[in-house]
């Protein structure tokens, strides 16, 4: 491409796709950022510009890896996915099947499908989850089991922003034995041929972009410390200090809800599986009639933790509410991530799309993203 800024390619029929692309290093403030569109399980659009490293002035290549912070909740539901299409899985089925310490504090009714769609109550824990906790499995798995719920499971739903990953992960390890971040690697991203992390090795992670914050996103003297929104998203604080996002320490340690590291080049290919009935050039990840179960609506209505309109799957989300409006079709399904990373499929357009960025918007709907979504309809409606 003739921009030095810009590298990568669009197919003709995208070419709006990429100048919007570009637009967003023009005139949008955009930093460093990839873009990956598949239609039909086919590359249509990838692309790849800016900076990783501001501070050090190095270049987003064409392997660039970053945080993709709450898009790592679409990589983990895949992955329980699997466990359901392989018949080891029920969504339907009380958590303490599965990890019968859970039943403690009057959970024993809860479901796998409720405790994945942010119905269990369990936004966060009555005291915060350290990294300290998080590095030994089994104390952490204790902490989990013996929270209360913060309201009668089932009744209502709210965004479990950092502890769904933690319940999510641990019930995969009772069933499987591996971990999440092994079960990924395994499982997902080996046989898709893709980088993407949870647990990240130290050689990937010093390479990782650097996310550049929103002073606008940070905490203000007007939060609550003690609301329900701010304990669910700061349930582990030492994630939100300075340089956590690209600290080996922390990004070896699994943090399911949040620190998966990936690029928008395979969360487009995970999503184009999914898209084609869950198998893509030959790998097979799920039965068609799994995807189907797994993506559709569990929930919708007001959210009591982010106080506005929200819909999940089971660990995905969906898009008939503001939160989250990356399509007019109900099959469609995905997860955003803080400050503008955005993952989705659309299976009724074959379509695919995945946007990173590490250059943090303040909005849950960034503007970025909307455009190149927005662009990639035209272009498929043309």
């Amino acid at each position: 491409m003739e921009d030095a800024t810009v590298q990568g390619f669009a197919a003709p029929e995208f070419d709006a796709v990429a100048r919007e692309f570009r637009a967003n290093f023009a005139v949008r403030g955009e930093v460093g950022a990839a873009l990956a569109v598949q239609v039909r399980g086919r590359p249509v659009v990838d692309m790849w510009g800016g900076l990783a490293a501001p501070a050090a002035g190095r270049r987003w290549e064409h392997d660039t890896v970053q945080v993709v912070w709450s898009a790592t909740k679409g990589l983990v539901a895949t992955c329980l996915a699997m466990l359901a299409d392989r018949g080891r899985l029920d969504y339907a089925s009380p958590v303490c099947r599965y990890w019968p310490e859970f039943a403690a504090a009057g959970k024993q009714r809860v479901t796998v499908g409720q405790l994945l769609s942010h119905q269990a109550g369990l936004a966060y824990l009555d005291a915060p989850i350290t990294l300290a906790d998080v590095a030994v499995p089994d104390a952490l798995s204790d902490l989990l089991a013996a929270q209360r719920p913060h309201w009668e499971p089932g009744t209502a739903h709210g965004y479990h922003a950092v502890t769904w990953g933690f319940y999510a992960g641990e019930l995969l390890r009772r069933i499987d034995g591996r971990t999440v971040g092994a079960f990924l690697s395994d499982e997902v991203a080996g046989p898709l041929g893709v980088p993407a992390y949870i647990g990240t090795p130290p050689e990937v992670a010093v390479g990782v972009a650097t996310i550049v914050p929103s002073a606008a996103a940070e905490p203000s003297a007007a939060w609550d410390p003690d609301s329900d929104l701010v304990r669910a998203m700061f349930a582990l604080p030492e994630l939100a200090a300075p340089g956590a996002d690209h600290d080996p320490g922390v990004l070896a340690l699994e943090i399911p809800s949040g620190c998966g590291v990936t690029n928008a080049r395979a969360l487009s290919r995970v999503y184009a599986a999914l898209a084609e009935g869950g198998t893509l050039d030959g790998v097979r990840l799920l039965s068609p009639d799994t995807v189907k179960t797994a993506t559709a609506a569990a929930v919708e209505g007001p959210d009591r933790i982010l106080g506005e309109l929200t819909s999940f799957a089971q660990g995905f989300m969906k898009p008939a509410t503001s939160f989250f409006q990356v399509s007019r079709d109900p099959q469609a399904f995905g997860h955003p991530g803080a400050g503008g990373t955005l993952a989705f499929a659309d299976p009724a357009a074959g379509l695919s799309f995945a946007y990173v960025t590490n250059s943090q918007s303040a909005s849950h709907t960034d503007w970025r993203a909307m455009s190149l979504v927005a662009a990639a309809y035209r272009a498929l409606e043309a």
